[in-house]
């Protein structure tokens, strides 16, 4: 059975189908990015999303080719863009960074990135899973990464958090009892906490904040971040990032179960006036009903 053009857009955009259209590789400019990178044979979202973008708009804008630089923390991308020497990123969005490079301001997880629920030690489950308020959960130790922006919406809601400098140090701090909790986005936490034994997601409650993530480009490739504004207004249209969001994130949406918890909700006092929450195409509806208002 022949695989259906929206179908194939995605598939292609997932690295599980030859890129449509590709030039040969001297032929397209060269787009240097810093996104996420994972182990060989995971699927990297945020990368599909950025071809599936280029491609829809190969056209109208010309061939391209990525380039990957080396894995680097979020405040040293945005020194690169700004410096001329990274292209692309992404973020959650701050007033400072939307003040350092051009945002595209289309939220890459239909602003689920914002719904964090808490993991925690697997024996400490029972315990943990009764919290009911927000005062109760902020005299939880908390654990963040220091250079994303959540770490500043969470002090800013009277959160005491322990900065880290990387992702990667929570499972210890967590093992030793250094911390109580860290927590993910609603549609990235299940894969981290599968591969990790002794550790759980909570399943009673979360915590929301609007926090959208964009692409972030160089203030000096206005041609590229008006190129992604493109493809995101035909991507939307013809409801291809639509078919691809919910082939990565239905999955981990059904775990997630967000109707069941409990929504302790913050405050971003950082969020970018220019933020679109009425624009329904760009958020999830539980985002729209609960966070948005």
């Amino acid at each position: 059975m022949p695989v259906s053009r929206l179908r194939r857009r995605c598939l292609s955009a997932l690295g599980l189908l030859p890129a449509l259209g590709g030039a040969a590789p001297g032929a397209a400019p060269v787009i240097r990015h810093a996104l996420v990178q994972l182990p060989d044979g995971v699927p990297n979202y945020e990368l599909a999303v950025l071809r599936l973008l280029l491609e829809r708009t190969q056209a109208s804008h010309g061939p391209y080719r990525l380039e990957v630089a080396p894995p680097m923390t979020q405040s040293r991308a945005f020194l690169q863009l700004a410096a001329g020497d990274l292209d692309l990123t992404t973020s959650v969005t701050t007033t400072e960074h939307e003040a350092q490079a051009l945002a595209v301001r289309t939220c890459l997880y239909r602003g689920l990135i914002g719904i964090r629920l808490p993991i925690a030690l697997a024996r400490r489950r029972a315990e943990l899973q009764r919290v009911a308020t927000l005062e109760q959960a902020r005299q939880l130790r908390l654990a963040q990464v220091e250079s994303w922006p959540d770490t500043q919406i969470l002090k800013a809601n009277g959160w005491p958090v322990q900065a880290i400098a990387r992702r990667s140090s929570f499972p210890a701090l967590l093992e030793r009892e250094r911390i109580d909790l860290f927590a993910l986005g609603a549609i990235e936490v299940y894969p981290f906490v599968d591969a990790l034994p002794g550790l759980c997601v909570l399943d009673g409650w979360l915590i929301a904040y609007p926090a959208p993530l964009y692409f972030f480009v160089s203030p000096g490739q206005p041609e590229l971040a008006a190129r992604l504004r493109k493809g995101w207004e035909l991507v939307l249209a013809d409801g291809s990032f639509t078919a691809l969001f919910e082939q990565w994130a239905g999955p981990q949406l059904q775990r997630a179960a967000l109707n069941d918890r409990r929504w302790l909700k913050l405050h971003n006092p950082d969020l970018p006036t220019d933020t679109p929450l009425q624009d329904d195409r760009l958020w999830h509806p539980l985002v729209a009903a609960r966070l948005r208002g």
